[in-house]
């Protein structure tokens, strides 16, 4: 089976991934995954993919097609679980292209769908993370953590802060540019009958059970 899967930033699902993959009996891989091992290996593709994140751009569809089309030729008769891509249209189209030409076309794109309210809960719990200032490696996880000291770490005692990058305008804006990117893709899909939506909120065994029957039941 080969399923392209869509989850929110934050959203803590690789475990449901993983165990997806495995229940599907496909490898799993992602965009970044494939950019990394071009990069690690020094390859034609991992050099100009290198100079160009060196350089402050952003790496141009024609690069990201590239590395698709390289990791997926070798797997996608296979079948294969893909995160991570497409991010616009104009990419699905290329990968579309890709699997026609090997004779291997998508069977599912599952929708791993967040409603509104647990967004919302999701931010605010994401902006509550802090770091420890005396070793990053400490942190403050408010779903699973609670401050023995008001801003001070359970480990050692060091004062916490909050990442730029961790700070709710931050998160709102990727969510918000996470669902402004989906919209067009998403109903591209849906035009296919290829979309398989599926509620993300609850615990990943019940998540898990759910994609399952829903790509089974669409499964010829």
């Amino acid at each position: 089976m080969r399923v392209v899967v869509f989850e929110a930033p934050g959203g803590g699902r690789d475990a449901t991934v993983s165990s997806l993959a495995r229940a599907l009996a496909v490898p799993q891989t992602s965009l970044g995954d494939l950019m990394r091992a071009h990069l690690s290996q020094g390859t034609e593709l991992g050099i100009r993919v290198s100079e160009i994140m060196n350089s402050g751009s952003l790496v141009p569809d024609e690069i990201l097609t590239a590395v698709i089309h390289d990791g997926l030729y070798r797997m996608a008769h296979a079948g294969f679980l893909l995160l991570g891509y497409p991010h616009r249209a104009s990419q699905a189209l290329a990968l579309e292209e890709l699997l026609r030409e090997l004779d291997a076309p998508l069977d599912s794109v599952l929708h791993l769908h967040l409603p509104e309210a647990e967004v919302e809960r999701r931010i605010r719990l994401l902006a509550a993370r802090r770091r420890c200032r005396n070793d990053r490696t400490h942190r403050f996880e408010p779903e699973v953590d609670h401050l023995l000291v008001e801003g001070a770490c359970n480990v050692c005692g060091g004062e916490l802060y909050q990442h730029g990058d961790e700070a709710e305008i931050s998160i709102r804006g990727r969510f918000m540019s996470y669902e402004a990117m989906l919209e067009p893709i998403t109903q591209h899909y849906a035009r296919q009958d290829l979309l398989v939506t599926v509620d993300a909120v609850g615990p990943s065994d019940e998540i898990l059970r759910r994609a399952l029957a829903a790509l089974q039941e669409r499964s010829p």
